[in-house]
């Protein structure tokens, strides 16, 4: 405290550490503390009478006398562990492994890396009959960066220990990768078959290469609501509750038990992408043969049905349509790094049908419930795309990489430049593989520009003068990157982050 003497409080237990009815932690009785002056130039207090409680004291300070911040630091970390187990570090349980309790189970086990099976069961519980909650337990990520910190607390050595700052900077950083607790409906088929008159065709609004996308009006239980209502009622549901009726997506997914299976073992990472330029997931059904994803329904058009009709685009500004392709990337992008080194998530469908577009025409990334995680250079046995915004090089080797929807992104580029679809017949006419394939010939030959999509030019055909058009120093910026995203070699595409800094660019060209 800023112009007072530290305070080493010398019994950091999870007794002396009180909460309120919202959770919050205090930090009290402080009758064993010690002030330390700021005059004094000595870090370390000495001291022939060992005081605090076992099991949470500090190795270092039982044999020397030697107390520091540190010893506060090493309290603290078994404290740590005690929250990761759910478990008092004295339990009978852990005394039984070891007789000094948890502390040095847990670094025996950090060391062993066997440290999950530490984790407190209870936060890996099922969930209710209507609703599925996210991230009760730690994911991947957050759980590495947690226990790595904890165990550095319980360093043997007061000097091999961290500071507080320190971590409290990596439990932030453990909380920013587990990302906030996400609640979603698990809704019932018969509902869904009611909505969806039984999966007509009259409310089939897409395809998809597992099944069908229908258009629907579910009743949703308030999830927000519905889950207080559980913690104070021991998981009872209620006879009767408050519904909301809410616009959906249905998406019907065909496939086998097996496949099911490894499905719904990631499920969970892909509902937890929430992005604004990406369309939620609000939950699912699993009875029987079926496996349903129900979204929000975003909106009722996609970029396709949008590109369709060439008259569309007539309102969109060159500037609109730079942030048109802003946000898909931002979406991308965002699925690309959600993942750690070892995983990505890997759209695997880009295509226009697979972006839709809000009241402003903000683009959302939609349906990639279907993609799959792929490890580095493993080898897909699924074509997903359609033709003409199918990655090349995956035809030919079928490994998949994030590197796959850049090039399928490029096409949505050239598209959004063109104002067309990339399968309009006046492309098929030139090259049966369509714009992509039309646009690199165009490209290699200095003649891309002819492509612009007319209503963005004025009458002279060299002068972009209109408000509505690029100026010269953005199309190029904006084409450039549109050609690199389309290199038929996965590894010449540039990454996400750069096509993001190159649209940019071409925006700020623009101003």
């Amino acid at each position: 405290m800023e112009g007072k003497p530290r305070i080493i409080h010398r019994d950091i237990k999870s007794d002396n550490i009180l909460l309120d009815e919202n959770l919050n932690a205090k930090i009290s009785d402080f009758g064993l503390s010690k002030f330390h002056f700021r005059s004094q130039q000595a870090t370390t207090i000495r001291t022939k009478h060992i005081v605090g409680t076992n099991f949470y004291l500090d190795p270092e300070y039982l044999t020397s006398g030697k107390y520091k911040k540190e010893s506060d630091v090493y309290s603290f970390g078994v404290v740590l562990f005690e929250m990761l187990s759910g478990r008092l570090a004295y339990e009978s349980i852990c005394i039984e492994e070891n007789e000094k309790g948890l502390a040095p189970i847990a670094r025996r086990r950090f060391n062993e890396k066997t440290l999950k099976e530490l984790i407190d069961p209870k936060m890996l519980d099922e969930d209710g009959e209507h609703v599925v909650i996210l991230n009760r337990g730690p994911n991947v990520e957050s759980f590495e960066a947690f226990s790595r910190i904890a165990y550095q607390c319980l360093a043997e050595t007061q000097a091999k220990r961290l500071t507080m700052e320190a971590v409290i900077k990596e439990l932030e950083n453990a909380l920013y990768l587990q990302g906030g607790v996400v609640v979603f409906s698990r809704f019932r088929l018969g509902d869904i078959r009611l909505a969806t008159k039984n999966f007509s065709e009259t409310c089939c609004i897409g395809l998809h290469d597992y099944g069908m996308v229908y258009k629907a009006e579910l009743d949703d239980f308030d999830n927000k609501l519905l889950l207080a209502f559980k913690e104070k009622s021991n998981g009872e549901w209620p006879k009767t509750w408050p519904k909301t009726s809410i616009n959906v997506a249905i998406k019907r997914i065909s496939v086998s038990t097996d496949v099911k299976q490894r499905f719904f073992s990631e499920i969970e990472r892909r509902i937890s992408c929430k992005h604004p330029n990406i369309v939620d997931v609000l939950g699912f059904c699993d009875e029987g043969d079926e496996i349903i994803l129900v979204y929000e329904n975003a909106s009722d058009k996609s970029l396709d049905c949008y590109l369709r009709n060439v008259d569309n685009m007539d309102n969109l500004t060159w500037t609109q349509r730079l942030h048109m392709c802003l946000g898909i990337a931002y979406g991308l992008n965002h699925l690309h790094t959600k993942i750690d080194s070892q995983e990505r998530l890997i759209h695997g469908n880009i295509t226009s049908a697979s972006i839709l577009l809000g009241k402003n025409r903000e683009p959302k990334v939609a349906y990639f419930g279907i993609s799959e995680f792929h490890l580095a250079n493993q080898k897909a046995s699924t074509l997903i795309s359609t033709q003409v915004y199918r990655d090349p090089e995956f035809e030919k080797t079928h490994v998949m990489k994030k590197e796959s929807d850049i090039y399928s992104f490029g096409v949505i580029l050239l598209e959004i430049f063109c104002g067309r679809l990339a399968y309009d017949p006046i492309y098929i006419e030139s090259n049966q593989n369509g714009l992509p394939h039309v646009a690199r010939d165009h490209f290699n030959d200095g003649k891309i520009k002819i492509l612009l999509d007319p209503k963005l030019k004025e009458v002279t055909d060299d002068i972009f003068t209109s408000n509505k058009g690029p100026n010269q120093d953005s199309l190029d910026t904006f084409l450039k990157i549109a050609y690199q995203c389309l290199e038929e070699a996965q590894a010449k595409r540039p990454p996400m982050e750069r096509v993001i800094k190159e649209l940019m660019r071409a925006l700020n060209f623009q101003m």
